[in-house]
Formats: structure tokens, sequence, C-alpha cells
């Protein structure tokens, strides 16, 4: 089923691609940007075991029922009472031995609680991601080793993200060290309140209070870490593991 791994995965980089284009230039992104890539994902993980069974679907459909939910305005606790209720039905429904790939799957939606970690836009991303993919797209190709086998894709590629992620904060203190702002511990995260620098790019931006003053927080485009952590997934596996 090579093919059509090579269709998913074309599929995959050309709207994360777009994803972060769009989320660089305004950090919002198309609601119905990922769709595409959930329809022909779970179809194509579906065909690609060795033997299609019925008894896989739960698990191929729970990622796709979260992304799906996302289109309603939940408020924030029965966000996560939906997010929860669906895991006991679909770990009800999946056969043994799907239960950590799920419980990283319920972990990526409840991330998206009160949009405080991740907007909705990233979520939908990182589900869509999931659904396509039940394992690196390399593991195609070479064959892991069991350390790296017995993690599914789902957890390696929230790691990856979460690592990408976390080197956004260098990119704030550069740019602060190039206006020449006093490097401190504010500095990996924010920037000095410019008021002109709002007005021109508002959308980069939330104003916060941090002892008495005004400081504006770097919004970052969250597609972006989960394009380069998808392609370092696809790429290298579960590479956190020898």
């Amino acid at each position: 089923m090579i093919l059509i791994d090579e269709v998913v995965m074309g599929i995959a980089i050309a709207t994360l691609f777009i994803g972060s284009y769009e989320d660089i230039k305004s950090r919002e992104v198309d609601k119905f940007l990922f769709i595409p890539l959930v329809l022909v994902g779970s179809i194509g993980t579906f065909f690609d075991q060795v033997s299609p069974s019925l008894a896989i679907l739960p698990v191929i459909l729970f990622p796709v029922v979260l992304f799906f939910s996302l289109f309603v305005k939940f408020v924030p606790w029965f966000y996560v009472i939906m997010g929860i209720a669906f895991f006991a039905v679909f770990l009800y429904l999946s056969p043994p031995g799907y239960s950590l790939e799920l419980a990283v799957i319920l972990l990526i939606y409840l991330l998206g609680f009160g949009e405080k970690f991740f907007g909705a836009g990233d979520i939908k991303a990182m589900l869509a991601v999931c659904t396509g993919f039940s394992s690196p797209f390399i593991y195609d190709f070479v064959k892991p080793t069991f350390a790296q086998s017995i993690f599914p894709f789902d957890f390696g590629f929230l790691f990856t993200v979460s690592i990408v992620s976390m080197f956004s904060v260098f990119y704030v203190l550069a740019m602060n060290m190039r206006e020449g702002q006093h490097v401190g511990v504010y500095s990996f995260f924010s920037f000095r309140y410019d008021e002109d620098k709002l007005k021109k790019n508002p959308e980069r931006y939330s104003v916060r209070q941090l002892k008495g003053r005004q400081i504006m927080v770097y919004r970052l485009p969250f597609i972006v870490p989960i394009f380069i952590g998808f392609l370092i997934v696809s790429a290298f596996g579960n590479w956190f593991i020898l």
C-alpha cells in the first residue's frame, strides 16, 4: 500500500505547508483545511493494514470523531467531558493493545482546552496527522528497532512537536537582542510594549500586564512546529529512542 502512503503524505505536507503560511501571516488557519487529510488518511490507514479488519475501525475513528467535534464550540468543562467520554467509548470498542495510542490522542485533544496551549486549528492539524499515520513514514522502508516500535506514531509526533515548540523561545530572545533589549527571563517570550509594532501586526502579539507595565507576548504560529515535528518523525521515526 505504498501508493496510499505517498498520497496521504503528499496531502499532509501540502496542507501543513499551507497552514503554516496562513498561521505565520494571520495567526489563523482555515477551519476546513485539514478535512481532506482526515478523510483520505483514515481510509488509507484502514487499507494500509496487512489484512484490513473492521476490528481496528474504532482506533481509526477516534481521532476522526474528535477532529469533527472541534467544529462545535464547547464551553471548557464540557469540552473535557466530551473528550473523556469519547475516549471511554472508543477504548471499550477497540481491540486490546491500543490504550496508549488512544490516550495520546486524547491528550492532544485536551491540549486544546480553553485554547490556552493550542488553538482549535492546531489541534485539528495534529488530530488530522494522527488519523493519517499509524506509524512514521520511514518505517515503510526501514524496519524500526523493537524499542522504537513500542511507542505509537502519535506519541513520537507529540513529543517531537513539543521539543520543536520549545526552541521558539530562542527566536524571541534573538529578536530582543537584535533590538538591543536587556536580556532577562521575560526576553524568551515577550517584547517591550511598542504601540507602532502592535498596530502594524496586532495578530502576532497579546498585551499583558507585568509588574505594573505592559508587555507584548509573542503568539507562536504553532502550525510551524507541528509541520517541522511531523517531518522529523516521518524522516527519522521515534528518533529519541535508540
